[in-house]
């Protein structure tokens, strides 16, 4: 394995470790839902192997963890990015959003 993707693994490992525990999961859990051994698990969290594109889909449906920020680090800190969201989302979630910002703007003004 060439220094750079080593190095990448173990950043990603690092950021899989600090979610799964802000998330209040054991390393057992996760390895369930990844179909592993919790031996092979550890090695995700590690560097040792890096995580497959399947795995990174079972930790955003199952657990909310964003894959973006997995793979570079970077994350909502300086708030919520509507021109990103509204980029990167279905119509169907772009259409959800819409109703939501709607209906939170009307209970605002009936205040």
């Amino acid at each position: 394995m060439d220094e750079y993707r080593k190095n990448a693994n173990i950043q990603i490992g690092r950021r899989l470790r600090e979610a799964r525990e802000n998330l209040g999961r054991t390393q057992s859990e996760i390895a369930v839902s990844f179909g592993v051994s919790e031996e092979h698990y550890r090695k995700y969290e590690s560097g040792a192997t890096g995580l497959s594109a399947d795995k990174l889909l079972v930790l955003y449906h199952e657990y909310g963890i964003d894959p973006t920020y997995l793979i570079t680090g970077d994350s909502m800190k300086n708030g919520f990015n509507v021109d990103y969201y509204l980029a990167n989302c279905s119509k169907e979630q772009k259409s959800a959003f819409t109703d939501e910002v709607i209906a939170y703007i009307s209970r605002v003004l009936k205040k």
